[in-house]
């Protein structure tokens, strides 16, 4: 079928390479019943766009529909996509078309007293690590309350479960610090008990994990080692005789300590991040230009990836089974680890300005995944279109330090000391 009449495609002419197409769609609202056309092969996602609004007679002008041929999101023309890919043009070419998402709204923007040094968040709730090593406990309707953890800044947070207590509901989570500890904290609505002190690195705690089975946390440091800890609640304190937690005046509440399951050692620079990629493989990233996975039943490392430049952040997907890593030459990198050779990256991600300092795939979807970067955004990204992000989600006044998703949000923290919550 050729294009005719009023829709933008009818300037086709005889010197025109033509190709056929096949347009489909998930969304039923978008369904058309004619779906086989001959178009120019210099057509792009603007005259494609204009095919299927004439063809649904949408008038509305912040419509926008998005177009993926293969397993890529349609970034040029039909004639160089059909090059790249050595496309015969045989059959007709196959394009699934869907309705962009709307550019994010900031639904609320809260000032903190400090800089946001790792944030994770649970319907209702938000928990922002402070680098004056308070714990921020904070409504989406954007109040909050602070609790002093640790004497130094708190460079990243994790949520571990929900458990109940003398009939209150507690939340229990884990923070590391620059005071080269971790802690385990519950909070509930009027308090927040630090139950465990984790010793046993012995410089920065960069990061931290909690695995899929929650009975485990993870975490890295600049000391160059990767520690397992246990997050059970009735076991005995490890190397401090105290059955009493003690709180004194103007300090944070004494815990009791607690020391690794297993240390792991093998990176040669900063452990800059960690994720499980399982309950017994985890996965770190580190200044020394590598991404290690790590195998803790056989206590060693199971394969190293290694890459060009030092590397900031690292998150895992169960859905898309890709490695995503944040690192200081701005670019964020996808490896599969199925592959036979680690060193060959997937795709990389190009969009920021400084070092990715956060990656955080989204929990209900294989293709997207949010970055955040010294840059001062953080950003939307489908990985079939690594060229172009979807959206800037916000901009902070400085550098961002950490983000999370939370129900169709997109929390994210940063240098600014405030935190932004951004509906998609």
């Amino acid at each position: 079928y050729y294009i005719t009449n009023n829709l933008s495609l009818a300037m086709i002419t005889a010197a025109d390479q033509q190709i056929q197409i096949k347009l489909k769609t998930t969304e039923e609202q978008y369904v058309i019943d004619q779906n086989v056309f001959s178009v120019s092969s210099n057509s792009s996602q603007v005259e494609l766009q204009d095919l299927i609004k004439n063809l649904l007679e949408i008038s509305e002008s912040d419509t926008e529909f998005s177009f993926r041929v293969g397993d890529e999101i349609l970034q040029n023309t039909l004639r160089k996509y059909c090059e790249s890919s050595n496309f015969s043009g045989e059959v007709a070419l196959e394009i699934e078309y869907q309705e962009k998402r709307k550019a994010p709204e900031e639904s609320v923007v809260i000032d903190l007293d400090d800089w946001i040094g790792g944030v994770v968040a649970i319907d209702p709730l938000c928990f922002a690590g402070l680098y004056n090593g308070q714990l921020a406990v904070i409504s989406l309707d954007g109040s909050n309350k602070t609790y002093e953890i640790h004497s130094k800044p708190i460079k990243s947070i994790g949520y571990i479960k929900q458990y109940k207590e003398n009939e209150k509901q507690k939340h229990l989570l884990v923070t590391s610090s620059l005071d080269q500890n971790l802690s385990f904290v519950a909070v509930d609505d009027t308090e927040c008990t630090s139950l465990y002190t984790l010793k046993g690195h012995t410089e920065t705690v960069n990061c931290c994990a909690v695995s899929p089975s929650t009975e485990q946390v993870a975490s890295g440091s600049w000391d160059t080692h990767l520690k397992v800890w246990s997050t059970s609640l009735n076991e005995p304190c490890d190397s401090d005789p105290r059955s009493k937690r003690k709180k004194n005046a103007g300090s944070p509440q004494s815990a009791l300590l607690r020391t690794p399951l297993l240390t792991l050692g093998g990176h040669t620079q900063a452990v800059t991040g960690v994720c499980w990629k399982d309950n017994s493989q985890l996965i770190t990233s580190s200044c020394d230009m590598s991404v290690k996975i790590w195998d803790t039943q056989l206590m060693s490392c199971a394969r190293t990836i290694t890459v060009t430049s030092s590397l900031q952040s690292v998150a895992w997907s169960d859905r898309s089974q890709l490695i995503a890593t944040g690192s200081s030459d701005k670019y964020v990198r996808l490896f599969d680890p199925r592959g036979s050779s680690g060193t060959i990256v997937h795709s990389t991600l190009q969009g920021h300005d400084m070092w990715v300092s956060c990656v955080k795939w989204s929990p209900t979807s294989d293709v997207e995944m949010v970055s955040g970067s010294y840059d001062g955004r953080t950003l939307l990204w489908d990985i079939r279109s690594p060229r172009s992000h979807l959206a800037v989600i916000s901009t902070h006044e400085d550098k961002v330090l950490c983000c999370d998703w939370l129900e169709g949000r997109v929390i994210s923290g940063g240098a600014d000391s405030k935190l932004h919550i951004s509906n998609l």
